[in-house]
């Protein structure tokens, strides 16, 4: 009976890089970042990273109506999900939901005062991580990495898209 061959370090180097693995884990060395210089902002506002995220879309379409199903879309969220997180945020005095004339069942999302404040702190704390994040990198090996990161995120939604219909 012949023995297998052990696979040795060498054998085990060669393997192609595994982009999925390679974004998680670019993705929650990020996180850990964003959470080194968030936490106090976060710790004073008592909001999750989430919730950032949602302040900062608000902030940045605050001349135009958005909805929750808005958030859903832009986050990849289910309703019941976007609804605790909203909720949440409406106790914590960050949003308002104002309806709209033209149908009183909609509710437009608004930041609150409180909310613009605690942005202002968010954008400061992100522009300090993109120059972190940027550093040392030229600008044409930057643009490059973009392109090709929605190339991926482009590829994998039609897949996802596909096995839907599937």
């Amino acid at each position: 009976m012949e023995k297998k061959k052990k696979t040795g370090p060498d054998e085990c180097c060669r393997a192609e890089r595994q982009i999925g693995y390679d974004v998680r884990t670019l993705n929650q060395v990020i996180g850990r970042l964003v959470n080194s210089y968030q936490s106090k902002v976060d710790e004073k506002a008592g909001i999750n990273r989430m919730q950032g995220w949602i302040i900062g879309y608000l902030y940045r379409h605050s001349e135009e109506a958005v909805f929750q199903k808005d958030l859903e879309a832009e986050f990849q969220m289910a309703r019941s999900t976007a609804s605790g997180i909203l909720q949440a945020m409406e106790k914590k005095g960050l949003i308002t939901r104002e309806p709209i004339p033209r149908d009183a069942r909609l509710k437009r999302l608004v930041l609150t005062e409180k909310g613009m404040e605690f942005q202002m702190e968010i954008m400061e704390n992100f522009d300090r991580i993109q120059k972190v994040l940027k550093s040392d990198i030229p600008q044409e090996k930057l643009e490059c990495f973009l392109e090709v990161l929605d190339m991926i995120r482009e590829n994998a939604q039609r897949e996802c898209c596909l096995r839907d219909e599937n």
